[in-house]
């Protein structure tokens, strides 16, 4: 409470900060070699994480470390995997693809989805999401989201965050969007790879998500560090539990 009490009284402006182009040029340096490495990745049963039926999800830092630091920015770069046991891949794209349904699959952190556009193997979708550790914020993100059949029934899904913009008041009469790469940044970029792969009688879905946040500034780490460092695992889980989930629901 008292901690709560505090942030209160602290002028928003303490917490403002700006994505600098330095830290943006770091973090797309970072993302050319994580494509490079997931382009010359053999696909086979040789994954990441042993995830099966019987172990839950499993999830881990991509590097096996913390947060990677950039000029002002944070790097957090994790893999995670689950099993489905009895589900097909078709199963899993054909969740992964029902962006109008996200807000119920993924509630209550994603409040409202849509797809903007459609060309075959390619979405444009929007969702607004909360994101609440200590302080609370309400994102609207745009993503582009390619899905990549890869045949003996893999696939490959690669998103890329087009644009991520806090909103302030949210749902009132005076809600409106700051400018984007302005505000907390809590949340500059998030992309991802999920690879989906049939075996072992159900369906392995792994995900590696890589999003870049605001660096933790001195005197209010109280407030911003739990926020840029536990809320990207916690995301990642509750995308792999929630997607399992809706995964399920299909073979019921």
């Amino acid at each position: 409470m008292k901690s709560v009490l505090a942030l209160l009284l602290l002028p928003a402006s303490v917490f403002a900060t700006e994505l600098s182009s330095k830290t943006l040029q770091e973090f797309q340096a970072y993302m050319e070699v994580a494509d490079r490495a997931v382009q010359n990745r053999p696909h086979n049963r040789n994954s990441y994480l042993p995830a099966t039926a019987e172990s839950g999800p499993q999830i881990m830092p991509y590097n096996g470390h913390g947060p990677r630091g950039l000029t002002s920015g944070l790097v957090h770069d994790w893999v995670g995997a689950i099993f489905v046991p009895k589900a097909k891949a078709s199963d899993a794209i054909a969740v992964l693809q029902d962006v109008n349904r996200y807000k119920d699959i993924y509630a209550p952190d994603v409040i409202d989805s849509k797809v903007l556009k459609r060309d075959g193997d390619h979405i444009v979708a929007s969702m607004r999401v909360v994101k609440k550790k200590v302080i609370t914020v309400v994102l609207d993100t745009d993503y582009d989201v390619e899905y990549r059949p890869k045949g003996d029934g893999r696939y490959e899904v690669w998103s890329r965050s087009r644009r991520i913009v806090e909103v302030e008041h949210a749902g009132g009469a005076s809600e409106h969007v700051k400018p984007p790469d302005t505000g907390y940044g809590f949340l500059w970029r998030l992309n991802s790879y999920w690879y989906i792969e049939e075996r072992d009688g159900g369906v392995y879905m792994e995900c590696r998500a890589i999003s870049l946040t605001r660096d933790i500034p001195l005197g209010v780490a109280w407030a911003v560090k739990p926020m840029v460092t536990s809320l990207p695992r916690e995301s990642l889980l509750a995308t792999l539990e929630d997607t399992r989930e809706a995964v399920q629901a299909r073979l019921r």
